[in-house]
């Protein structure tokens, strides 16, 4: 009788010392915040001016690295933005600035965060070129 009572007793306080949250959940709560999102603003194909009458264009693909807490104004101006890179990439293909051999990734890139910091700048760290094809 003594061991089973000590058995009930040691049974009782295992199952009060258990845990009622998954372990999941708990790894969960500790995992640590983002502190930068990416928000991909898609691809922009653009056309080149040519001499000839051969049909000449690029496609740019445009991903911006933000604050995460800032994010959802960058969703919330998705179209003034990617009306700003189209504007840019046109204004450059004008000047001939988006020609094959001619296209300095950098300088691209902060032309486009230039143009894009002037929209919403609070929150932008950066403009990723994800992609740069020429026809």
């Amino acid at each position: 009788m003594l061991l089973g009572l000590l058995a009930a007793a040691t049974l009782g306080t295992s199952l009060v010392a258990t845990p009622l949250a998954p372990a999941a959940y708990a790894a969960e709560s500790t995992a640590p915040k983002k502190e930068t999102e990416f928000f991909p603003l898609g691809d922009f194909t653009v056309n080149l001016p040519s001499a000839n009458r051969r049909m000449a264009y690029v496609v740019v693909s445009v991903t911006l690295e933000t604050e995460a807490p800032r994010l959802q104004a960058f969703r919330d101006l998705s179209p003034r933005l990617k009306q700003a890179v189209l504007r840019r990439l046109m204004a450059m293909s004008e000047r001939q600035e988006l020609r094959p051999g001619r296209v300095d990734p950098a300088m691209l890139r902060d032309s486009l965060f230039d143009s894009l910091s002037q929209i919403q700048e609070d929150g932008l760290k950066d403009v990723v070129i994800t992609r740069l094809i020429h026809s």
